[in-house]
């Protein structure tokens, strides 16, 4: 059998060719990526570093969503502001979160946190959503990223977890007290 020659190497690689579209049409057809960014806390430099990374992803045409839970509702707070600065931007966290939601990121915030802080939906900056348990379910299923920046008081500090590792179980436990499950389609508020 005979090496290789230069012509049967040229021929190969002109049959390998004829896929390269292929690939590059699938990747194409994925669109970029999908970030979820949950912020739990509202002290830099932990907001700051999510809100950096959320800025950058949605300048960069990635679908960013960021949802403010626990400490991190003062960001996005109406009249919120001038607290301690994050050095790359030399803005605050309130600011920080202006500007993401100018570079197309959307902005949710839990609804039990609004209401376990007593703040109303209109308290916060225009544009944020309210949302509730079963929505935050279906923002970090659909997510390629789920991106964690919690409060360091609690120990959490920052995680990164793939979406997938977020799938719900196959099994649904059980009702406690017997009564029936709540259903979002009808009672959205109240699901959470």
């Amino acid at each position: 059998m005979k090496p290789f020659s230069p012509l049967r190497l040229l021929a190969l690689l002109a049959s390998l060719l004829a896929f390269l579209p292929l690939q590059l049409s699938a990747q194409a057809a994925a669109g970029p990526a999908k970030f979820v960014f949950v912020m739990s806390s509202g002290a830099m430099p932990t907001a700051g570093a999510g809100l950096h990374l959320a800025i950058t992803a949605a300048a960069s045409g990635r679908s960013v969503d960021i949802v403010l839970v626990a400490s991190a509702l003062d960001l996005g707070r109406k009249g919120a502001g001038n607290g301690p600065v994050f050095p790359t931007y030399g803005v605050d966290g309130p600011a920080m979160l202006v500007q993401a939601m100018a570079a197309g990121a959307r902005v949710s915030v839990c609804r039990t946190c609004l209401l376990n802080q007593s703040i109303d939906i209109g308290d916060m900056l225009d544009g944020i959503a309210r949302i509730n348990a079963f929505n935050f379910l279906d923002l970090t299923e659909a997510a390629d990223v789920v991106l964690s920046f919690g409060a360091p008081d609690a120990g959490t500090g920052i995680s990164l977890a793939p979406a997938a590792a977020m799938a719900p179980a196959d099994t649904a436990p059980a009702a406690a007290g017997g009564e029936p499950p709540c259903d979002p389609a009808t009672d959205k508020d109240a699901c959470m």
